[in-house]
C-alpha cells in the first residue's frame, strides 16, 4: 500500500485492504475526497521545526568569529540563503506574522509591535490580543489544522488563544513587559512541570539580559519535551535573548555574539530531541529571523523642514525613530497647503540622514496600509531615515544638520532593503536539496515553502515556494 492509499484509508477511517480496488480507481477517489475536504493532501511522517532567533542578522551568520556550530552544521547539510529580506517596519511582530502568513502588514494587519489607535487613543501590544483579533488572514497553523496536522508553538507572537495550536506557550506580555505566564493554558503548564521542565523559570528570567539565556534554554527544553512526547507536524519557537542584548549593547558586542551562541545551543536541544524521537529523517529545520540590527549614532531634526508658516496647524509630525509620519490635520486644505508641503518634502529628501520620502500613494508598495485604511497608521505620508540615523521633530531646534546621537542606540525598523536589516535563513533536513543555490529570499517565502514541505498549500499569498531549495 503506497502513501496515497494509506492517507485515503486514514481519511476514511478503515483499511483499504478490506475493499480492494485498482490503483487508478484509488487515485481517482483520493482526488475527489481531497476536493471535498475528507482527506488532506498532507501525508503522515512530515515534520517542520520553525525557529526564529530574534535579530539574527544575515551578517551574523556570515561572521566566522561567532560560534554557531549547530546552525552551521544544518546549513552544511542543507541550504543557506545568500540573504533574507523582511518587511517594513522591520520589527518583531509584523515580521513574525509575515513569516507565518506569507503576506505583508498591509494584509495581515500587524503594522507594529505596540499599536496606537489614533481615533480612540487606545495603545496596546498587538500580541496581547487573541489571535483571531490580531491577524486578519490565515496562518500556517490554520492551514495545518485544516490539513489535519498537529501543531505546537513556543512564545511565538500573535498566538494568544489560537484555536489552531494544539500545544501553546503564547507570547503575551504583562504591564511590565514581562512574559505573562497567566496566558499559558493550565494543562500546558501542568504537562511541562510534570515532565520536569522548569517552565516557571522561563518567565522568571525573561527580560534580564544576563539571565534570559536560561529562559531560551528552558523554552527549548519545553519544545524538546513536546517533540519527544507528541511529535507535532508543525512546531514554531521564538528565541529572544539575542534581541535583548543587541538593543542594550549593540550587534557587534561580545555579549551579543555570546547570545547568538547560546541560541545556537538551544537549537541543538531541538535537533537532539528530534533524534531522540526517532523522526530525524522526517523532519525539516527552518532557522530564520525577523530583522537585522544596526547601531544608530546620528540624528536629524526635521521640525524646521515643516516650519513654513503656511503649514502651521495643517500638519502634525509623529517621529518613531526610524521614521517620521506626517499627518494632515482637519485644517489641511490642498489648495492652500499642498504646495508648501511638497516643498517641505523636497527639502527633507535632500537632507543627509533621510533615506526616502514615501507619499500615501506609495504605502501599498511599501507593504503597509494608508492613513485612511487603518487607524493604526499615524500619518498620511512618511519620511524614513538612513539606517544609522534617528529622525526627530524638535520645534525648539532650528537646525536640520545630522548630529551625533549620544549615547548611540541599537535598533531596527528601517527599510528592509538595507543590508543591515537582512535576515538569515537556513533550511535543512527532509525535502531539502543539500548544497542547493539559494540567493536573496524574503520572509514572505517562508510560509508557502513550509506548507509545501508539509504537503499543504497556502493560497492567496505574496511569497513563493522556494522550489530551488527543495528536492524535486
Amino acid at each position: 500500500m503506497n502513501a496515497q492509499e494509506r492517507a485515503l484509508g486514514l481519511g476514511l477511517g478503515f483499511s483499504l485492504y478490506a475493499f480492494p480496488m485498482s490503483r487508478r480507481a484509488l487515485s481517482s477517489l483520493l482526488v475527489v475526497l481531497v476536493a471535498l475536504g475528507v482527506v488532506s493532501h498532507a501525508q503522515g511522517g512530515r515534520h517542520v521545526v520553525l525557529i526564529t532567533i530574534d535579530g539574527f542578522a544575515n551578517f551574523h551568520l556570515k561572521n566566522p568569529a561567532i560560534d554557531l556550530p549547530t546552525i552551521r552544521a544544518l546549513a552544511a547539510s542543507g541550504v543557506e540563503a545568500a540573504s533574507g529580506e523582511t518587511v517594513f517596519p522591520s520589527v518583531t511582530h509584523p515580521s513574525h506574522t509575515t513569516l507565518l502568513t506569507g503576506v505583508r502588514p498591509l494584509r495581515h494587519g500587524v503594522t507594529n509591535n505596540r499599536m496606537t489607535n489614533r481615533v480612540t487613543g487606545e495603545r496596546f501590544h498587538i500580541t496581547n490580543l487573541d489571535r483571531t483579533a490580531s491577524v486578519k488572514v490565515p496562518t500556517l497553523f490554520d492551514v495545518a489544522r485544516r490539513g489535519g496536522l498537529s501543531t505546537a508553538s513556543f512564545f511565538w507572537p500573535e498566538t494568544k488563544n489560537d484555536p489552531s495550536i494544539d500545544f501553546n506557550v503564547p507570547e503575551v506580555f504583562t504591564a511590565e513587559s514581562k512574559g505573562d505566564i497567566a496566558a499559558v493554558p493550565k494543562a500546558v503548564l501542568d504537562e511541562l512541570r510534570g515532565a520536569g521542565v522548569p517552565i516557571d523559570d522561563y518567565f522568571r528570567y525573561y527580560g534580564d539580559s544576563f539571565l534570559m539565556g536560561t529562559s531560551d534554554y528552558v523554552l527549548a527544553q519545553s519544545a524538546a519535551h513536546v517533540i519527544r512526547a507528541r511529535k507535532p507536524s508543525l512546531l514554531a519557537i521564538h528565541f529572544l535573548l539575542t534581541d535583548e542584548v543587541q538593543h542594550e549593547l549593540g550587534p557587534a558586542h561580545y555579549r551579543a555574539h555570546a547570545a547568538l551562541t547560546a541560541a545556537d545551543h538551544a537549537v541543538g536541544v531541538l535537533v537532539d530531541a528530534v533524534r531522540q524521537a526517532g523522526i530525524t529523517d522526517q523532519t525539516t529545520f527552518v532557522v530564520t529571523a525577523d530583522h537585522g540590527f544596526a547601531t544608530i549614532d546620528k540624528q536629524v531634526n526635521l521640525a524646521p523642514v515643516f516650519a513654513d508658516p503656511v503649514l502651521q496647524g495643517a500638519v502634525n509630525m509623529h517621529p518613531q525613530g526610524w521614521s517620521l509620519f506626517v499627518e494632515k490635520t482637519p485644517a489641511f486644505d490642498a489648495a492652500r497647503h499642498q504646495a508648501a508641503l511638497d516643498r517641505a518634502y523636497q527639502q527633507a529628501a535632500a537632507i543627509a540622514g533621510v533615506a526616502r520620502v514615501v507619499r500615501s500613494a506609495e504605502f501599498h508598495a511599501l507593504g503597509i496600509p494608508t492613513y485612511d485604511e487603518s487607524p493604526f497608521i499615524a500619518g498620511h505620508d512618511l519620511v524614513i531615515g538612513e539606517v544609522d540615523t534617528f529622525l526627530t521633530a524638535d520645534a525648539a531646534n532650528q537646525s536640520t544638520a545630522r548630529v551625533p546621537l549620544t549615547p548611540p542606540r541599537h535598533e531596527h525598523g528601517y527599510l528592509p532593503t538595507n543590508p543591515k536589516m537582512f535576515t538569515s535563513l537556513v533550511l535543512s533536513g527532509r525535502g531539502i536539496r543539500k548544497g542547493a543555490a539559494l540567493g536573496h529570499v524574503r520572509s514572505l517565502d517562508v510560509a508557502p515553502t513550509i506548507a509545501r514541505l508539509l504537503g499543504l498549500a497556502m493560497k492567496d499569498v505574496e511569497g513563493r515556494v522556494l522550489v530551488e531549495a527543495l528536492v524535486p
